[in-house]
């Protein structure tokens, strides 16, 4: 294919709705092309040194099999002052590559510890991230959906198994992680949601303390600016003065009124999900500001970046190991070795390594380096400093999306000029369809549920392919109170290369289906309202009966769990996988300080340490994890 061909590919993949790529797409996406710029390619760590960097004997990344080929490569850039010796003792003593803390991730929880911690001017701060620098073009709502996939995400995916993710057997569950500065939150889908009083009760209750909701309010309140004045105004639970934006968008279709009134025929509250009550409806609030997306990176390094020269970012930087030593019968941290522009570097932590990788590769590096279950990393002849269930306990929202909703009179399908002047309205004034995302979310309790007024099902609504043109609506049911527990566990041909294996589980405990189908049940209610019938909303089935569901009865039960099992995916707010608890807990892996048992200065501060799953969109517990996690690092280095 001729270079102009792959670069017409290459733009038809983010035209909005995926639409046949017609001349006008190409031309409406160059467009936004020339205003926001591109998405990079893939990040290349290695250069010309691949072979030699990933050993010489590597099989393919996505081999799974169990032959241990795996050789490191130990020939390193020799810093000025360095100690020659072997692998690990080669330790520099060259003041440029010594830090006070190595922060592992530059994403969602390491932008915030990397600001909050280089408040301090005489802390020198690393932040090592894979990912390159946050593009512009992240921060334009409406392409959203457009990053998965992208160089911005570390494309991995869940092993495939009968029981959920049917429409994508072959492949498993699609997995959406950021691999940018800025993490998962520059990518996702911007929903800003505290999740329930209870979730944080119950953290404590199992051992957490300092983490009960009381004492973790403050917190988010520390994050957040918010500049919704009918939100804002109840100071109990809301600021105006953190650095996190968090609003609503400026643009609001037909359809997200008929969601709205649709909910409340049905008799359902509005509500502040992030306030007293998360039961009932709202337009929700999103980390973003008049029409921009407020990633961890835009809120809390952006506006410090060029101010504090105590704070170094390395992008495109792949953390290959933890550095470990040993001395009379204990274990500490001493530094990391990471890969940028085909030369392994290493660095030194004076104080700690702070792991905020998310709750996969968290996991992964730890286990590579040698903190994990023992067994397994024996049988893959990499040496183990501590043996802890780290990579257990993986959970996310299990989410059931049916593109049955069909639109007619509120259809926001548009003609090639009218998408110009969106782009042109977007560019000059920050609204128009380009604006917004998914705005109408629901939460409902079912009769399964553990603590009484608290939801376990969650509804959102979203244009079916695109977030700004579409005559179909996706209705999205996702379980908020999964009880069934994965695994995340390395590659065996290629620990530190290969892509983690990723067994999620879902629906192994019968409870989570049994909700989620009582959730389903609720939500189709929506097309016997009054609303529904004068907007012309129809329930239109045919998309999800492409597969063997069409041989069920169609309102049998046996139907809607074979809808499930087709059209499940996850929501991508994957915890757990470094759970915190008590030392008697035999699952925990931090304890509640956050730091990983039987390990000197090494704390990890991402969602991998989420216990129990919170009750909504993981990204706004994290920043509150990270916030928390700060002011424990610093009172424990002051």
């Amino acid at each position: 294919m001729s270079s102009a061909a792959n670069i017409t590919e290459d733009l038809c993949k983010i035209c909005d709705g995926r639409i046949e790529c017609a001349p006008t797409a190409i031309l409406l996406i160059s467009l936004v092309h020339t205003l926001y710029g591109h998405i990079g390619p893939e990040p290349d760590y290695f250069g010309k040194n691949k072979a030699q960097l990933m050993g010489v004997n590597k099989k393919s990344e996505n081999s799974d099999n169990t032959e241990n080929n795996y050789k490191p490569f130990v020939k390193y850039k020799t810093p000025v002052g360095a100690q020659k010796g072997s692998d690990d003792q080669l330790i520099s003593h060259d003041k440029e590559l010594e830090y006070d803390f190595v922060i592992v991730g530059g994403g969602t929880a390491g932008c915030v510890v990397a600001s909050r911690l280089s408040e301090n001017r005489k802390w020198r701060v690393l932040v090592v991230e894979a990912g390159p620098e946050e593009p512009k073009m992240a921060l334009i709502p409406g392409l959203t959906s457009e990053f998965r996939g992208s160089s911005m995400d570390w494309q991995y995916s869940m092993r495939p198994k009968k029981g959920f993710c049917q429409n994508r057997f072959k492949l498993g569950c699609e997995v959406v992680q950021g691999r940018v500065l800025g993490g998962t939150s520059s990518i996702n889908d911007m929903a800003y949601m505290r999740g329930s009083p209870a979730d944080y009760d119950e953290w404590m209750l199992n051992g957490n303390d300092g983490w009960s909701f009381s004492q973790l309010l403050p917190y988010f309140k520390y994050s957040e600016g918010n500049y919704d004045k009918d939100i804002a105004k109840n100071k109990f639970f809301h600021s105006t003065q953190g650095p996190l934006d968090v609003g609503r968008y400026p643009y609001v279709d037909d359809n997200v009124d008929v969601l709205l009134s649709a909910f409340n025929e049905l008799g359902y509250n509005y509500t502040d999900i992030n306030g007293r009550n998360q039961l009932g409806f709202m337009r929700i609030q999103t980390m973003s500001y008049f029409g921009e997306r407020v990633s961890a990176y835009t809120a809390f390094i952006d506006p410090i970046r060029k101010l504090r020269s105590n704070i170094v970012i390395e992008t495109e930087a792949l953390v290959t190991k933890i550095l470990f030593e040993d001395s009379q019968g204990s274990t500490r941290v001493v530094g990391v070795d990471y890969i940028k522009n085909g030369t392994k570097i290493r660095v030194k932590a004076k104080k700690e390594v702070i792991l905020c990788a998310g709750a996969i590769n968290t996991p992964k590096l730890l286990m590579q380096s040698g903190v994990g279950p023992k067994d397994y990393l024996e049988f893959l002849n990499i040496k183990v400093y501590n043996d802890l269930p780290v990579g257990g306990n993986f959970h996310d929202h299990l989410s059931v999306c049916l593109p049955v909703v069909k639109l007619s009179k509120t259809a926001t399908t548009s003609k090639f000029s009218e998408k110009l002047k969106d782009i042109s309205s977007y560019y000059s004034k920050g609204t128009g369809p380009l604006s917004a995302n998914f705005q109408v979310v629901a939460f409902m309790e079912t009769t399964l549920s553990d603590v009484l007024g608290t939801p376990d099902i969650e509804m959102r609504f979203r244009g079916h392919d695109s977030n700004m043109y579409y005559d179909k609506i996706d209705m999205c049911v996702s379980l908020l109170t999964p009880k069934s527990r994965g695994q995340v566990i390395l590659n065996a041909t290629d620990p530190v290369f290969g892509k983690p294996l990723i067994y999620p589980n879902f629906l192994k405990e019968k409870s989570d289906e049994k909700k989620l189908l009582e959730g389903v049940h609720e939500v189709v209610k929506l097309f016997d309202t009054e609303v529904f019938r004068t907007a012309a909303v129809e329930f239109d089935p045919r998309p999800i009966l492409n597969n063997e569901c069409k041989n069920y009865e169609k309102v049998s039960e046996g139907f809607w769990a074979c809808i499930v099992k087709h059209f499940s995916s996850p929501l991508h707010n994957y915890v757990g996988t470094c759970k915190m608890g008590p030392s008697k807990d035999p699952e925990s892996v931090v304890d509640h300080n956050l730091r990983v048992y039987g390990i000197s200065n090494l704390r990890v501060v991402d969602a991998s340490i989420i216990p129990k799953i919170t009750r909504g969109s993981t990204a706004a517990p994290v920043i509150m994890i990270a916030e928390k996690a700060s002011d424990l690092i610093k009172t424990t280095w002051y």
